[in-house]
């Protein structure tokens, strides 16, 4: 649309108040999911005729959006469940109020009769029509569940029926059910594309109140998916879409008062930013599993700079600083990261496990690696943990060694490095969401957060909380900061701690070791008590908790 006009099309919802066939028809009371209201906009919740609704949108989309083309958006309950000749009257009164580019017509797969689609081919002709298809899933179990009405059979039939008769058609897709998989979600996307949908609408599972849907988690929760799980499997889902084709909608918006679960962290914004963001991260683009990509997303420009000990680190645009202290990668590995985690002993006893958390260039494991080489004691087990994947490939292109480069090589491939007494994971995203799904121990863990201010989720006492139920109990975790409030929070966690400051003075760190013993919080630590929030709400809610204290 941007492409024809020039500049975005701003759809403009209206309610015409036709109701749907799920409710009225075999008074079942409709889909488990849906409100009493539909999918009504809060902009025009208070509106009461058309021209009254028409008016609200427009206003509320150029104020805030500058818009100056529009498209109308026929959205709550099902737009054609009515008499032909009333779909007919009301689409071109309501056209016939503004200049509209086109005009959007949400409806059911079960509610397309022949008439309805004769006419909305002739309707094409002088006004481009996109119809907005409540598929939702394509698994007839769950459609049961949630009392759609039809099965899947139907969304595909109506779905060939719309693309013959030369139709555009966006599906919807919620991404969430219980009992569904990533693989099932995958399928049906693949399904979607061969049908050559037009635009895609995701909608990830939410507990709307006074719904059906809602009494059911009331009796019995289910598992519902948090912002990163589900950012997760959208990331995957995005890279069988075509690139061509139009993502319109990435996540369910409800009004905060009307949900009640799950209760995000991120606002619709914020959730955008972190799904490019950590794209980017990974050299990960919408298609790349269905078409040849030559290059990947380029990366945040990083300047390779040689420190002190010959070691090399890169410039991080985001943060405004190097990855390493002036000093050198390779004296902060081993004399912070390997000696004050008594590696050597550890490793002359047995089999060691260590977290490396913050994984980066690979400096602080790849220490330990080629002493477990070498010696050929025991074996060693590293899960390394890090949102930006495109690192290890810029980073294997620079370095000089030539175990340190195949390490990096091959956990930017396969996510995995093998040797005969070493085995190297690679988990790409955010802390967070990996930790409470580690079912593993660690003899060590390797905390290396860069810019503590900037990435002050990794150091708050939440986050330390669930790093100490990952550590045995003779274990010890070394952290590349020593500020005042990752040592309260560690304290506050359980952690004993020692700092670190070595001669060469730009090196400092904390040893922590788990401990009994428990102290007041005279410093205010940073907190993060959902493992939801960004860097910048911990920081926030952290200074204004010493405000309110001083």
């Amino acid at each position: 649309m941007q492409e024809r006009y020039g500049e975005a099309l701003f759809t403009i919802p209206i309610n015409l108040e036709y109701g749907c066939p799920n409710r009225d028809q075999d008074g079942k009371g409709g889909c488990t999911f849906c409100p009493e209201h539909g999918a009504r906009a809060a902009q025009i919740a208070d509106a009461r005729s058309i021209e009254e609704q028409v008016q609200k949108a427009i206003a509320f989309a150029k104020r805030r959006y500058k818009a100056h083309f529009f498209a109308l958006y026929l959205q709550a309950y099902t737009n054609t469940f009515a008499t032909l000749k009333a779909q007919q009257k009301a689409y071109e009164h309501v056209l016939h109020l503004h200049d509209f580019k086109a005009i959007y017509i949400g409806t059911r797969p079960d509610c397309l009769g022949d008439a309805t689609l004769d006419y909305l081919v002739t309707l094409n002709q002088t006004c481009e029509v996109v119809v907005e298809l409540g598929v939702q899933t394509l698994h007839d179990p769950s459609l049961r569940r949630i009392n759609r009405g039809h099965d899947a059979a139907c969304s595909l039939q109506a779905i060939q029926r719309l693309k013959d008769r030369g139709l555009r058609v966006h599906v919807h897709l919620m991404i969430g059910f219980v009992g569904e998989t990533p693989l099932m979600w995958q399928k049906s996307i693949e399904t979607l594309v061969a049908l050559g949908v037009d635009g895609i609408k995701f909608h990830n599972l939410h507990i709307i109140q006074n719904t059906k849907l809602a009494l059911e988690y009331a009796c019995q929760p289910f598992d519902l998916l948090d912002e990163y799980e589900y950012a997760q499997i959208l990331i995957e889902l995005l890279r069988y879409i075509p690139s061509s084709m139009p993502i319109i909608r990435l996540h369910t918006d409800t009004p905060a008062h009307e949900l009640l679960a799950p209760k995000w962290q991120m606002q619709k914004g914020m959730f955008s930013e972190y799904l490019i963001k950590t794209m980017r991260y990974r050299g990960i683009v919408q298609g790349d599993a269905i078409e040849k990509v030559t290059t990947l997303v380029p990366p945040i420009a990083q300047k390779p700079l040689v420190l002190e000990d010959g070691s090399i680190s890169f410039w991080n645009d985001t943060y405004g600083d190097y990855y390493h202290p002036k000093t050198g990668a390779f004296v902060q590995a081993k004399e912070l990261f390997f000696n004050h985690s008594n590696f050597k002993k550890r490793l002359k006893e047995g089999n060691v496990a260590i977290l490396d958390i913050g994984f980066g260039m690979g400096y602080n494991s790849l220490e330990c690696l080629k002493y477990a080489q070498e010696s050929a004691q025991n074996n060693l087990c590293i899960v390394a943990i890090d949102q930006d994947r495109m690192l290890l490939q810029r980073s294997a292109n620079v370095v000089l060694d030539t175990l340190h480069a195949t390490l990096l090589r091959d956990l930017f491939a396969m996510g995995a490095y093998h040797s005969k007494q070493v085995d190297v994971t690679f988990l790409n995203g955010e802390a967070r969401y990996f930790i409470p799904h580690l079912d593993s121990v660690f003899d060590i863990i390797f905390l290396d957060p860069f810019l503590e201010s900037n990435n002050a989720s990794l150091i708050s006492v939440d986050f330390f909380k669930k790093l100490i139920q990952m550590l045995k109990p003779e274990g010890v975790l070394i952290a590349s900061t020593s500020l005042r409030a990752t040592q309260v929070g560690l304290h506050l966690a359980g952690f004993k701690t020692t700092p670190v400051l070595l001669n060469h003075g730009d090196i400092k760190g904390i040893v922590a070791t788990i401990s009994s013993s428990f102290i007041d919080e005279k410093d205010r630590a940073y907190h993060d008590p959902f493992l939801r929030w960004s860097d910048k709400k911990i920081e926030s809610e952290r200074q204004k908790s010493s405000s309110s204290n001083e």
